[in-house]
């Protein structure tokens, strides 16, 4: 599986984001690999209603409906059409307290969850939290030529065998061989961002990523 972590970039924001995800739907069909963008919270609803996809929001606040000027309520992503959300990128680390505040918020309200370790360690600890999936992203190697899978292949071998919760490789995935290597590794699928939002073509691109898990 690919989660497309969007971030904030111009290229997938507002209607440009319609534009970047059209091919997903099609890829997805064709390939049977699901493909699940992580979106701004602005951009969920539209990407549900324009494209009828299974669309995850990029953060939450552990927090009710009610007086929270400014935060992100996990109420209202999930009205908007979100089925899941990312906790803890190295782009917005959270405090442990935090991470297990926001993991029972988003289980209050039905969300999914894919939780992001930075470190073996964090892996470890974070394999015994409530979530669905793991991802494995070092934070030096986000957006780097260096991917992940390759600096820390042995890591991820290793790491499949303990721990419990489906794997997915985070930081500087880039093409299909990238992807074929993870699954090699036993991950079940890959977190990415830039490679896909800046490809000049990216449908291109996500067929490109879906051949190395089905080769």
């Amino acid at each position: 599986m690919i989660f497309l972590s969007l971030k904030t970039y111009q290229e997938a924001t507002g209607q440009a984001v319609i534009n970047l995800l059209s091919s997903v739907k099609k890829v997805s069909r064709e390939t049977g690999i699901p493909i699940i963008p992580i979106a701004q919270a602005t951009d969920i609803y539209r990407i549900k209603k324009e494209l009828d996809i299974e669309v995850w929001a990029q953060h939450i606040d552990p927090i009710d409906p009610g007086k929270n000027t400014g935060w992100i309520s996990p109420y209202s992503v999930k009205q908007a059409g979100a089925t899941g959300v990312l906790i803890n990128h190295s782009e917005h680390k959270l405090k442990e307290e935090v991470i297990v505040a926001t993991i029972k918020k988003a289980r209050q309200y039905n969300l999914k969850i894919i939780l992001i370790g930075q470190t073996v360690e964090m892996i470890k600890k974070f394999d015994s939290f409530d979530i669905d999936f793991l991802s494995f992203e070092k934070e030096d190697l986000i957006a780097s030529p260096v991917s992940m899978i390759d600096q820390q292949e042995e890591a991820i071998k290793d790491l499949v065998k303990i721990v419990k919760h489906p794997l997915i490789i985070g930081a500087g995935i880039n093409d299909g061989e990238d992807t074929k290597k993870s699954k090699a590794a036993g991950a079940i699928g890959v977190l990415m961002a830039t490679y896909f939002v800046t490809a000049p073509n990216p449908e291109q691109k996500l067929r490109e990523l879906t051949e190395g898990f089905i080769k």
